[in-house]
């Protein structure tokens, strides 16, 4: 049970002299009347996080990050019982434009940002944005973007115009600062990378089927910033080699994804050769048949085989701590079923940056088991791969085991209430999502994967884009053909929040 002080009403229920039921972050009784919830300013209420292990050494010791991070208690618009019709939309008339501001920042961290609780073996997600942001200031860019990302994505699901505009003003006053800020871009800090990443993050949310949105361009400007290729694997690359430009003085947040055991090759290490594979498989077998093409083939298999194997032992070898611990030995059988209730058992881990690395070791596994299997095919070989199916399909149950606590708010909430839904009715944090999404997308689209697991895949993306207010994911789902590079944007600006 964690101690909150004394207690006290909310700001909203004192200011209108009710009697408060003083849940945290957002009083049930704001929530339930739809008023926004302002929140507790006595100091008993703030959380606290320590970002910086103090040393003895120092003559004064700094006192412990209090965070703002505080989820959005304002209430989605619903039509009108028996009609079509939404009631008015705006600002709830007791909260200045400054505070609802501040609100929508405090949205931002406790939505998307995910701050490692043990450093040894998580990076987190944004996770060192919070403090920078309160040196810079709450009025500054880096403050105005993370505020314009929480305007958007809180008004896309909660259907409140009023933030999807001051979402808009915010992007379209950043975008100009970003121009200028690049044209020199010897000169480009820490805050213009941050902003960059934030903007990318931005269209990500709004996107849609009419305006797939522009992340493609600020994933651009991230590698300009960073003076690197276009490409997310280039991206982890720049971060392993040390490179200067990384938030926090953090110069290789990827340790954490290091095996253990004597294993001294890091996931990301193995992931950067998956891409040259791929691509040369891609371009070898859409040409013309070269006069050593099979011997080509052949040592492009046994790359595969080789990589797979590598990333296998990397699984392998992982500490008990780093590990999914199983909660529930599963949900029973269901037709069509809604997100995270597809049957099989419910796995939780550490936190969402862990779940999210093992989710792209499964992937990137997939991926070459259906590469090897092409490959094969390919040789005319006569090699049976039925073991090799088996362990795609083992690999990818293990994804949909964690998609409940990448979705879900309180994942043992989830699992008492599992029996009385057929979707998941309470969503997560937003990051839950972002972390998720782009996995699920690429085994939507694995052959080897049975039509209504790659279903159920499509079902949790359009899930995450109505709920969680990320709109690209509904439009990875529902759209027809995604292009290469709009695709990989998208995973730059993930991988930008988790490494950078």
């Amino acid at each position: 049970m964690v101690y909150f002080g004394p207690s006290k009403g909310c700001e909203t229920c004192k200011g209108r002299r009710k009697k408060c039921d003083e849940t945290r972050p957002s009083c049930l009784r704001c929530l339930k009347a739809g008023r926004t919830c302002r929140g507790y300013e006595d100091t008993g209420s703030v959380i606290f996080r320590q970002h910086e292990n103090q040393s003895d050494s120092q003559p004064q010791s700094k006192p412990a990050f209090k965070s703002m991070a505080r989820k959005c208690s304002l209430a989605a618009r619903e039509p009108v019982p028996g009609t079509d019709i939404l009631p008015d939309d705006g600002p709830p008339k007791e909260v200045t434009q400054n505070r609802i501001k501040e609100l929508a920042l405090q949205a931002f961290f406790y939505d998307y940002t995910d701050v490692s609780v043990n450093s040894s073996i998580s990076g987190g997600f944004l996770g060192g944005l919070e403090p920078i942001v309160q040196d810079l200031g709450l009025d500054s860019h880096v403050a105005n973007a993370c505020k314009a990302a929480a305007f958007a994505s809180n008004g896309l699901k909660l259907r409140r115009q009023f933030l999807i505009q001051q979402a808009e003003t915010l992007y379209h006053e950043l975008l100009g600062y970003l121009a200028s800020s690049m044209q020199t871009p010897a000169a480009s800090s820490h805050e213009t990378l941050i902003i960059a990443i934030l903007l990318g993050l931005y269209q990500m949310v709004v996107a849609e089927e009419a305006n797939p949105g522009h992340h493609t361009a600020h994933a651009g400007g991230v590698a300009a910033i960073l003076q690197i290729e276009n490409n997310p694997l280039e991206l982890v690359q720049a971060v392993l080699s040390g490179h200067p430009l990384v938030l926090n003085g953090k110069k290789n947040n990827a340790r954490s994804a290091r095996g253990t055991n004597g294993v001294d090759q890091s996931l990301y290490n193995l992931l950067i050769k998956l891409n040259p594979i791929w691509n040369r498989t891609e371009a070898l077998l859409a040409g013309p048949p070269a006069p050593l093409f099979f011997e080509d083939v052949f040592a492009l298999k046994l790359e595969a085989i080789a990589l797979n194997h590598d990333l296998e032992i990397w699984q392998q070898n992982q500490s008990q701590e780093f590990r999914p611990t199983t909660m529930d030995p599963g949900l029973p059988p269901r037709p069509n079923p809604g997100a995270g209730y597809r049957h099989g058992r419910i796995d939780m881990y550490i936190d969402l940056y862990v779940a999210a690395l093992w989710n792209f070791s499964r992937i990137a596994r997939c991926l070459l088991i259906t590469l090897i299997m092409r490959l094969s095919g390919v040789l005319d070989d006569g090699v049976n791969h039925d073991a090799d199916h088996q362990e795609a399909l083992r690999l990818v149950e293990d994804m949909i085991a964690s998609i409940p606590y990448h979705l879900s708010e309180d994942l043992q909430v989830f699992l008492r209430e599992r029996h009385d839904h057929t979707k998941i009715t309470n969503a997560g944090r937003p990051v839950g999502g972002l972390l998720l999404m782009h996995s699920i997308y690429i085994a939507s689209h694995l052959q080897i994967f049975p039509l209504e697991m790659r279903e159920y895949f499509k079902t949790c993306l359009v899930w995450i884009g109505r709920r969680m207010g990320i709109g690209q994911a509904a439009f990875l789902a529902q759209a027809p053909q995604i292009d290469n590079q709009y695709f990989s944007g998208g995973c730059l600006i993930v991988l930008a929040g988790l490494l950078i």
